[in-house]
């Protein structure tokens, strides 16, 4: 892993920095690079983040003049809008030696943007959301990121790149080396299998109690809404999955896990885990989103209606209005 000590800012020094997207990740990266000392200048379409950016003090320029005006340019805007706003908008701006960098390699690993040839081009991918890189930073720590040199032009890439997570926080914490063809990869099947794997663990505990006759406040607290579950986890992400539970749960929680731990999930999850990997490493899931947003998310409406409708989010909406009226 590189660490503060293995990134130097003298690699980007009078360098400027063009952020591209004033989203969930654009704003943690250009808040933290300015205090870092780095010059940046924010690239947003007109809308209600452009207008974030100027009330937050940025130098903010239509996207195409921010990546003239700039040297590195962060692309931080969400993977659907990537190949329209590269195409139009950046790769025609950008220079022999500009160091091109994206927070996810899914346009590089599916083809979807071609690579500037005389152009450094690198991953920094940060492995948590926006609110904690910034938080963390003025906390005087950072979170964990991938880093993989994709293309280099000038035989500097990895220091750039390099200089540019220390000043975004990055390398307090650590950042791994790993190819951007696995990040794609890893971060799908995360979205794709562990997130609604963890979503249905939830609701199929809070249904089975309501079943049982149980209150679903009292429930839903249990199981989720009080927290303990969610800081357990957090915990775990340092101490490990097992060790939180042999360190933080008393004899009779540890007793309940070891009696079930194995015994709930089958070889059926694990087959489905596997088809949905293939899917992704085989372009089925590219092919099936690249749809699905051609007809402006259609199922994302209908899944919305539904789990607001639902049982559980009734419950937490009751939970809510107590935690309101206080």
């Amino acid at each position: 892993m590189y660490f503060d000590k293995d990134a130097s800012p003298d690699d980007i020094e009078g360098e400027t920095v063009a952020v591209v997207g004033y989203g969930i990740q654009g704003k943690a990266f250009a808040a933290n690079l300015r205090d870092s000392g780095v010059r940046v200048v924010v690239g947003n379409r007109d809308d209600a983040y452009r207008d974030a950016a100027v009330a937050d003090g940025f130098d903010t320029r239509p996207i195409a003049d921010a990546v003239a005006e700039a040297s590195i340019v962060l692309l931080l805007i969400p993977d659907e809008a990537h190949q329209e706003v590269y195409t139009a908008h950046i790769a025609p701006h950008l220079a022999d030696g500009d160091l091109f960098v994206l927070a996810h390699g899914f346009s590089v690993r599916y083809g979807r943007i071609d690579l500037p040839p005389g152009a450094d081009v690198a991953l920094l991918a940060p492995k948590m959301f926006g609110k904690p890189i910034r938080q963390r930073y003025l906390d005087g720590s950072g979170v964990l990121a991938f880093v993989d040199v994709v293309q280099d032009a000038t035989g500097r890439t990895l220091r750039r790149i390099l200089a540019v997570a220390r000043a975004v926080g990055f390398t307090r914490y650590g950042v791994l080396p790993v190819p951007h063809a696995t990040e794609t990869e890893l971060d799908l099947f995360q979205e794709q299998f562990l997130t609604p794997l963890l979503l249905d663990a939830f609701r199929t505990a809070f249904e089975v109690l309501v079943e049982g006759g149980y209150d679903p406040v009292p429930a839903l607290l249990d199981m989720h809404a009080s927290g303990e579950m969610a800081e357990m986890l957090v915990e775990a992400a340092d101490t490990g999955l097992y060790e939180v539970v042999e360190q933080q749960g008393s004899p009779t929680c540890r007793f309940g896990v070891q009696r079930y731990l194995g015994k709930l999930l089958g070889d059926e999850v694990r087959d489905k885990g596997r088809a949905i990997l293939d899917d992704i490493r085989n372009g089925g899931f590219v092919e099936a989103l690249s749809k699905e947003a051609e007809a402006d998310y259609p199922s994302l409406a209908d899944y919305t209606a539904a789990y607001r409708a639902g049982a559980l989010t009734r419950a937490h909406d009751r939970y809510r209005a107590v935690l309101e009226g206080r």
